[in-house]
């Protein structure tokens, strides 16, 4: 996209009241080939562990996972930001 990946703000965020780490193990986990997301801590919970692994504008992993426990930003604006920086 002409922009270094670390300057664009594209990850998902963790619903946490929604986020129950599934039955059978985090699916978004187990889903996400690019090793975004990871379990850590007592009590577990998931993380975005590698935030800049995300592939831009990809939701795919909210398909898998509980109704609004990922969210992520508004395409539009990380657009408009993106054209921004490439215009600098």
């Amino acid at each position: 996209m002409g922009v270094p990946r670390s300057k664009i703000p594209w990850y998902p965020k963790i619903n946490y009241d929604k986020c129950d780490l599934c039955d059978s193990g985090p699916q978004c986990l187990k889903f996400c080939p690019h090793r975004v997301y990871a379990v850590k801590g007592q009590p577990k919970k998931l993380v975005v562990e590698n935030p800049n692994n995300c592939v831009v504008f990809c939701r795919s992993c909210r398909r898998v996972c509980a109704p609004d426990a990922l969210s992520f930003p508004e395409k539009r604006e990380v657009l408009a930001l993106i054209k921004k920086l490439r215009d600098y």
